[in-house]
């Protein structure tokens, strides 16, 4: 079952707010909950051919899914729209202009849609049964025509600035390459919301979900510098959800909503765009050893499908397992199992097809 909930950041982010980030956090909840051996079941719980109890996606600007990402139109199909859109449009909007400027009109516009990367959900709705870029660039298209100029706003801003590597022991800045390094921190736009979809197909796990979301993650904050007041957050169950609005006919394809990584993703034939992730333990791991001796915080790097990675193929991702040996102790693992979406791409868009 898909649930959706509702985000209010209260304080800037160092951490994005990531699927697998969220699953760490559930953990460690658990952990401190339920006890080692109750957070032990439930990580053993995945896989298995059996349907993961509790997944995560990543969180997007109220409203919006991730576009799909696709191949573009080729030059030929990009000509065809931009004569038919903008040179043989008679609408007012473009009766100043000679057919030259329609055309650089439609092509700096076009070059500036291919780039955006999200949909919203409106648009999904009246897309995914008959998915394709020519489609997509209509839509947006007709939204040129009624706003004349849109861009592709994202929700946040990043500011990066420089700190100082203490050194705990002697209080003083570290001497070794100046004691600097530069930190990103993410500021969310005043009054903005974010979706969180949770995908639950455990029983027992919705009203654990529930408290971890609503209670203790607010309680406790969300990723790194917590300490300092950021990751600070208000979420709330969004009861006007109907999650068969993702329902489609027909389908022949996936959308991620997830960072996506699990054993023999490889296999399918997919799209994507990829992100390294250089995980980082939390909770009592942070600063304590989990074999003991030195801490050992970070994880090996996990290499990711971004959100919006498209699958060929209609098949339910959730009995795929976690990831392991990320991580010199055998019990960490890391979860790249998607929350994904059906929809149907109207167009023949294999590896084959576009090679040739």
């Amino acid at each position: 079952m898909l649930y959706r909930y509702k985000i209010r950041p209260k304080s800037p982010f160092i951490t994005p707010l990531m699927s697998d980030t969220f699953f760490g956090h559930l953990c460690w909840a658990l952990r401190y909950d339920k006890g080692e051996d109750f957070l032990v079941d439930f990580l053993n719980s995945y896989g298995n051919d059996k349907s993961a109890p509790v997944l995560f996606s990543s969180a997007f600007a109220s409203g919006m899914l991730p576009r799909p990402v696709l191949p573009p139109l080729d030059r030929k199909q990009t000509r065809k729209f931009i004569e038919e859109k903008f040179v043989n449009n008679n609408a007012e909007l473009f009766k100043s202009m000679t057919d030259k400027q329609k055309r650089f009109t439609g092509m700096t516009l076009v070059k500036s849609w291919n780039k955006i990367g999200c949909l919203s959900i409106k648009q999904w709705k009246s897309l995914k049964d008959e998915y394709s870029e020519l489609r997509v660039l209509e839509t947006f298209f007709e939204r040129y025509k009624r706003e004349d100029d849109f861009r592709d706003l994202t929700p946040f801003e990043i500011e990066v600035s420089a700190s100082n590597a203490i050194n705990r022991a002697s209080g003083t800045v570290t001497a070794e390459s100046g004691g600097l390094f530069q930190r990103e921190k993410i500021w969310y736009h005043k009054g903005i919301e974010l979706d969180l979809y949770v995908e639950i197909n455990s029983n027992d796990m919705i009203p654990i979900v529930l408290r971890f979301l609503t209670e203790y993650l607010p309680a406790t904050g969300f990723g790194a510098d917590k300490s300092i007041g950021m990751g600070e957050l208000a979420i709330t169950p969004d009861d006007m959800f109907e999650p068969d609005r993702f329902s489609g006919k027909a389908p022949n394809a996936r959308l991620s909503l997830s960072l996506a990584s699990f054993p023999g993703i490889d296999s399918y034939e997919s799209f994507y765009r990829l992100k390294t992730k250089f995980g980082k333990l939390g909770g009592d791991f942070a600063f304590s050893s989990p074999t003991g001796g030195n801490p050992k915080p970070f994880k090996k790097p996990v290499l990711m499908y971004e959100p919006g990675a498209v699958f060929l193929c209609d098949e339910d991702f959730s009995d795929k397992p976690l990831l392991e040996n990320i991580h010199s102790d055998e019990r960490i693992r890391h979860c790249g199992i998607p929350v994904s979406i059906p929809f149907k791409i109207s167009e023949d868009i294999s590896y084959a097809n576009i090679a040739a």
